[in-house]
Order: C-alpha cells, then structure tokens, then sequence
C-alpha cells in the first residue's frame, strides 16, 4: 500500500435543496469563499451537472482565492468541479467544464508549484469505459493547453460518482477494473483515487432502506480493495438533511458518522448552510474534521449475502407504489421553487433521472426475492424529477418517502429471511432506521396523503404505516403548523394533480410560497 494521503474533509456543494435561499450563479464564487473562511470547509464543488454554472466560474473561484484570502487553492483549499457526463448531456459541455479547468490552472500562476484544481466529479457513473474516456478527453485538454500557452499542468483526475443501488454494488469491482485499465491507457495505476457515493439518487429509485444498505455494501467493499491495492482511496458521500437524501445534520451527526463509517468526505449540502440555526454547518464541519475517516466495519461474506437479499426485497415494495404514484409526484415537483439556475431540458422535472439496469442486483439475489423485484419494476422510465423536488413533492402531500415499501418489507423480509436477518438489520446494518422514521413521522399525514394516491396503493401504504409503527412504537403525528400548511395546500396540490387542469398563475405563486414555508418548517426542501 501507499503511504496515507490526507483527502479533504468536507466538500461544500450547489445542491439546491435550501428552503430559505435562491442563489443565483453571480453569488457562487462568494459562496465559495464563505465556505471555507465562514463554514470551514476544505473543498468546494462548482456543479455544472444539469446545471446553468458559467464556464469561468472556475476561473472566478480561484482568483477570488487568491486575491481575497491568505488560502493557496489546491494546497489549502480545493476546488473540484463536476463536470457533466458526456452520455446524459453532451460531450461538448464537458469539454468545455474540461477546458475552464485548464484556465484556472492557468490563471493561478501565483503559485508555480501548487496546481489550483487537481480533480473533476463525474457525474452517473457505471461503466471503466465511462471513466477512461473523459479521464482520455481531460488528457487532450490537457495537452492543448501546452501546445497553445506553454503550459504544463498535472493532469486532474476523474472522480467517478456512482449513484444507483445497483452500481453501488458494483463500486469495488467498478474501481479494481478501473485501475487495471488505467495502468494499461496511461502507463501507470494513480496513487490515489477517490470515489463519491451517492445516496440521494439510489433512495429515488429504489427507496430509503435499500438504498442504505447498497451505499454501506460500497463503502465496506471499497475499504477492503483499498488494503488489497497500491492505489489509495478515498470514500466522498453524498449526502442531504432529510433522511431519504442521507439524514446528515448536526443532531443526527452521532447516527449519520457511525452509520457510514469508512468515508473520508461529506458534502455540507446548501439546506444545512441556509435553512438550518446559524452555527449548526459549522459545528457540523468541525466534528467532520475531528472524525473522519473512522475504522470501516467490514461484512462477512453471509451478511453480504443477506444485505444483498434485503435490498432486493425493500427495493421491490418501493417500485410498486414508485410506479403507481410517479405521475403525481412530477406535477407537484413543478411547483416546489427552483433555487438554483438549472438547465432547460424536455420533460417534467428537467434533468430527470431513468429507471436503473437491475440485472446486477437480480444476479447477486436469491432466485425469488430477483424474480419479485424484477416484476415491480416499471415498465419503462418514469422520467422522475432530481432526488430534492422528488422528495420535496412527497412531503409535501403528507408522505415522507421513508415510508414507501419500509413497513411491508420487513415484514417479507422476516418471512423469506427469517428474524435473524431482520434483527441484523436493525441492530447491525442500518440501526438509525428508527431515527429516521422518528424524524419522518414528524411530517407524515395519512389523510391529506390519502387524497393523491390511488386506492390500492393507499391500502399498501396505510400497511406500511401500521407495521413501522408497531415495530418502532412511532407516534405518527404531524406538527401542528406542519399539518396546517398541509391542509390548507390540500385543495391547490389536487387540483395540480390532475394533468388537464391549467393552474392560474397567482394560484401558483401562492402555492410555491406555501410550499417554501413546509420546506423551512423541515428545514430543507427536499
């Protein structure tokens, strides 16, 4: 092994999940530099993924770095852009996020030895051909630029982001072929390498539990290629406020630092900056600083087979219900507000995300969980919103998606896997399940929520609801100004519901606001 690298600790990120804050694309590099001298972070991600970021931002960043700050970026404080995939955009645009990588670097001739951006995030990644290829374009770039200014630069490296269930399976494998290939394309293994695990998109598609499981089964198989390999790596996880995105604030850190032991990095997300008590991202980022990495737990060869089954049952409880209710969830997701500028793409909700390849997960299960979980998956892409408006949408009608699939799955799990594997998962694999149904429980309301579902899936979740109860002894009430705002959003949301009716304009505005003041009640927007 190589001798031990200190990665950054906290990276700071555009997500736009603030229920109290639209920040424009002029105010990012200033949000840059507050992150690391007000926040105390020691990363910063420029996110051009689905993303209106102008391509000098980089640029602006690292200028402002060294001309207001004592901080020299790249040494003391990184700045490490994602780049959009060239295969769910377009190649042109990471080119160019490539290219005004380049120009930063550049442009911090103050500090001739210190390289200002040394990495790149990719974003969706499943593939080494993926990796290899943009790692290939930014080695073009890389040689442009020396050929058109004499300039010489490291080449930054790829960090690939994963961020479906059935990938996050295949992380270790992913990074062990990557680096076999990589030593083939470029001559030698990199020294380090970090890799981003998503918990937000995997939620989306296969739903709170499954997800979780699928992020610990990447991080446990990471940490065990990282003592079999030279190259170091380092664990990035992606995280938001709200249970379904991560669960990651200062009064679950206790929860969120032992149940995700093994990574190197958390990203302090724009909710926990903006909509939660001044002082909470701070603390939060000192504690971050003071924990990690801690010591992976490592799985047995039987627990990872019994993880792998309990994803595959809670990830087929979620699709059938995901399936029925999806239509609902991308019209009310059109309403929640828009905090920071995006892309136009065709489609509602945007830069949506496609339903998974399950075939990996499917092969790792046993016959009949595969078989179930491949018939509740849906018969072609939903074309869902981003992970923050899908989750912002389904509080907002009452059903935090925590919920979804959660109460009926434990119970086939227990039936298929016995009580063992379901005392496993609760003592062992994902103990804060009942905290965060705690948390969740705070803005559940079964009877505005029954209004927008369908009466079959509102028997499944009424079943959910009953079970979660009994077995975490959950009081399901709502908070009082919670429920009012429900309520009286109810009439507005259904008519949204409904795909022929047009909502009048200041009917909109008025439901948006509203809807903002849920978003700060729970103190983030989804």
């Amino acid at each position: 092994m190589s001798s031990k690298t200190e990665f950054p600790k906290v990276m700071c990120t555009q997500h736009p999940d603030s229920a109290s804050r639209y920040i424009a694309t002029q105010e990012e590099p200033e949000e840059a530099i507050e992150a690391a001298t007000v926040f105390g972070c020691d990363e910063y991600m420029p996110d051009y993924e689905g993303k209106a970021t102008p391509y000098h931002q980089n640029v602006q960043i690292v200028s402002k770095l060294i001309e207001e700050t004592n901080l020299v970026p790249g040494k003391d404080f990184f700045i490490t852009p994602r780049a959009p995939s060239a295969v769910q955009e377009n190649r042109f645009r990471q080119l160019m996020v490539m290219m005004s990588i380049a120009e930063a670097n550049y442009n911090a001739h103050e500090y001739p030895d210190i390289q200002a951006i040394n990495e790149f995030v990719h974003p969706m990644t499943d593939s080494v051909r993926e990796i290899l290829e943009a790692q290939q374009h930014m080695v073009a770039v890389s040689e442009l630029a020396k050929k058109e200014f004499g300039f010489s630069m490291k080449v930054p490296r790829i960090i690939p982001l994963i961020e479906d269930a059935p990938s996050l399976l295949y992380a270790a494998e992913l990074v062990e072929n990557t680096m076999h290939a990589w030593k083939e394309r470029f001559g030698a293994s990199p020294d380090k390498f970090r890799v981003f695990l998503g918990k937000s998109d995997s939620a989306l598609s296969f739903g709170h539990v499954a997800s979780t499981l699928s992020c610990k089964y990447a991080i446990n198989g990471l940490s065990e290629l990282n003592s079999e390999i030279d190259t170091q790596i380092g664990i990035i996880f992606g995280a938001g406020t709200l249970p379904f995105r991560g669960h990651l604030d200062l009064k679950n850190a206790d929860n969120f630092f032992r149940e995700y032991r093994g990574i190197g990095t958390i990203t302090l997300q724009s909710a926990l900056r903006y909509s939660h008590k001044k002082g909470d991202a701070e603390a939060l980022v000192n504690l971050a600083k003071a924990k990690l990495p801690e010591t992976p737990e490592l799985f047995s060869a039987e627990e990872k087979k019994e993880i792998v089954n309990l994803i595959g049952i809670f990830g087929a409880e979620y699709s059938r219900i995901l399936r029925q209710i999806a239509p609902m969830i991308n019209r009310i997701a059109d309403l929640l507000p828009q905090q920071r500028d995006r892309l136009m793409h065709k489609g509602t909700g945007g830069y949506s995300r496609n339903a998974p390849d399950i075939s990996g997960v499917v092969k790792l299960c046993r016959t009949d969980v595969g078989k179930e979980l491949e018939a509740s998956m849906p018969a072609e892409n939903l074309h869902l919103p981003r992970a923050i408006k899908f989750t912002g949408a389904l509080y907002s009608i009452g059903l935090p998606p925590e919920f979804i699939g959660t109460g009926r799955a434990l119970q086939k799990a227990q039936e298929k896997l016995g009580e063992a594997a379901c005392e496993n998962l609760l003592t062992k694999y994902f103990p804060s399940l009942a905290s965060d149904l705690n948390f969740a429980s705070r803005y559940l309301d079964l009877n505005v929520a029954s209004r927008f579902l369908p009466e079959a899936c509102l028997k499944e979740i009424r079943k959910d609801i009953e079970i979660v109860r009994e077995i975490f002894d959950l009081e399901t009430k709502p908070e009082p100004s919670y429920r009012i705002l429900l309520e009286m959003m109810q009439p507005d949301l259904l008519q949204a519901k409904s795909a022929e009716e047009c909502m009048d304009e200041e009917v909109s505005q008025l439901v948006c606001s509203t809807l903002t003041k849920m978003g700060k009640i729970r103190k983030a927007l989804g």
